[in-house]
């Protein structure tokens, strides 16, 4: 575990952020090694203790300012062990954490048995346990710790499995040169790896399989879904300014965008704009052009037609991923929430983010999760963050912002994790949850051993 919280010698109901004592947390741990080794005993006192714990944690986060406090994790075929998962789950616990984030569709796999997996993606855990249900297993185990446990899902980003079906090739997002993000010579590094290939949100054959995704977790009973990646992907450069760059050329995307026109002159200048990112030509006044997704018509004035295909090209973008989400999301009344990048959605009178994450108008889900991970030094980075999200949040959403960084401890221009809640608590004293990205900063060494272990 973290030294901070070795560090820490008060009682779980009297701490600030519920951490459980180091006496506490030993007694637990060693009952449950005496447990898998079957004492009896033993195994009737972790039980209690458990029991116990979850009391405890209920009625501090009760008593606290902030009523939840989740952190992000992704599992492995090695927490299959006996006792793994139980540890995981304890240590959640220690922390004073009361959800758990459980990555259960990312990298193009699925947090589902082989054996029991009706999606096109592979399993994490893979055919060596066909029957291994690690999703079904820390939704139980979380709640019997008093963790509400959330299925975490990556969305637009189908990972490297996808990439290679042949059969997907025309649900992958392009550019106007033809692209994906692995072939976009400015696309960041990270969204240049195998591991995130974004797919067309008008694309039909990819909104069907990630509704088998999700109807397969739900089958689970998570407490939530939270849904991310809901964007373009990154590039390199800060702005998009020509409508080559955007992700909207696959087949379906360009097809429905052309269908926007409602001339036949309308069409020519959308298809002329899309292939040579600019036109030169005038239209007659009145000419009623093409039709904006939310309906309204679009009629020649005289004024430059660029800016006109431009605000219908990025309106487009924006609207396909607006109803991705709204596709993906279960016909149930379980909480979900969207995760986002607040700058993801800005605007430059010269140009886009690449991203084009239209959050504001994520208004179908419960809970915006914004990732406030900007480190600068001071607390004014995150805060700035948090106040450009509270400007939009409608009426009946909870913000629960996500915070990047280490208890006790700074690293870089990244402040410690309590001083970032408490700079929200005296900022936004009306905010009552925030996650921690991640599981794995806790103790880095420990995740390294169960992300590359191998199970016998």
């Amino acid at each position: 575990m973290g030294a901070w919280l070795w560090g820490v010698t008060a009682r779980a109901q009297e701490f600030p952020f519920c951490v459980f004592d180091r006496p506490a947390i030993e007694q637990k741990a060693q009952l449950l090694k005496a447990s898998l080794q079957g004492d009896k005993g033993a195994q009737l006192q972790y039980k209690a203790i458990v029991t116990a714990h979850s009391d405890r944690l209920r009625e501090c986060r009760a008593n606290s300012w902030l009523k939840q406090h989740g952190v992000w994790i992704r599992l492995y075929p090695c927490d299959l062990k006996p006792g793994n998962l139980e540890q995981i789950l304890d240590n959640v616990v220690n922390f004073g954490y009361n959800r758990l984030y459980v990555n259960a569709f990312y990298d193009g796999r699925v947090l589902l048995p082989a054996g029991d997996n009706p999606t096109v993606f592979p399993s994490v855990v893979g055919a060596k346990y066909p029957q291994a249900d690690l999703l079904a297993e820390v939704i139980q185990k979380g709640r019997e710790r008093g963790i509400k446990v959330y299925a975490w899902v990556f969305s637009l980003n189908f990972g490297p499995s996808y990439s290679r079906r042949p059969d997907r090739q025309g649900a992958l997002a392009r550019n106007g040169f033809g692209e994906t993000n692995l072939q976009d010579p400015n696309a960041i590094p990270e969204e240049a790896g195998v591991a995130h290939v974004f797919v067309d949100p008008y694309n039909p054959r990819a909104q069907a399989d990630l509704r088998a995704v999700i109807n397969a977790i739900m089958q689970r009973q998570p407490d939530g879904i939270l849904f991310d990646y809901i964007r373009y992907p990154h590039r390199t450069q800060r702005l998009t300014q020509d409508v080559r760059d955007l992700m909207i050329y696959s087949y379906i995307s360009g097809t429905q965008l052309l269908a926007r026109a409602r001339s036949q002159i309308g069409y020519r200048l959308i298809y002329d704009y899309l292939k040579h990112g600019k036109i030169h030509r005038q239209v007659t006044p009145g000419t009623l052009l093409w039709q904006l997704p939310d309906g309204k018509a679009v009629i020649a004035n005289g004024e430059d037609l660029n800016q006109f295909l431009w605000h219908l090209v990025t309106e487009h973008a924006r609207w396909g991923i607006v109803n991705f989400l709204r596709q993906a999301i279960p016909a149930t009344n379980i909480p979900t929430g969207a995760v986002f990048f607040p700058h993801g959605n800005r605007s430059f009178p010269t140009g886009v983010d690449p991203r084009l994450q239209p959050w504001e108008r994520f208004t179908m889900v419960r809970e915006w999760h914004p990732m406030l991970y900007a480190a600068c030094g001071q607390e004014e980075c995150i805060i700035e963050e948090l106040a450009r999200v509270l400007r939009s949040v409608p009426q009946g959403i909870e913000v629960c912002p996500a915070l990047a960084g280490f208890w006790g401890t700074p690293r870089g221009s990244r402040l410690p994790l309590e001083v970032q809640l408490a700079a929200i608590r005296n900022h936004y004293p009306q905010i009552r949850c925030t996650s921690h990205f991640a599981y794995a900063w806790l103790d880095l060494e420990s995740d390294r051993e169960r992300r590359h272990c191998q199970l016998p």
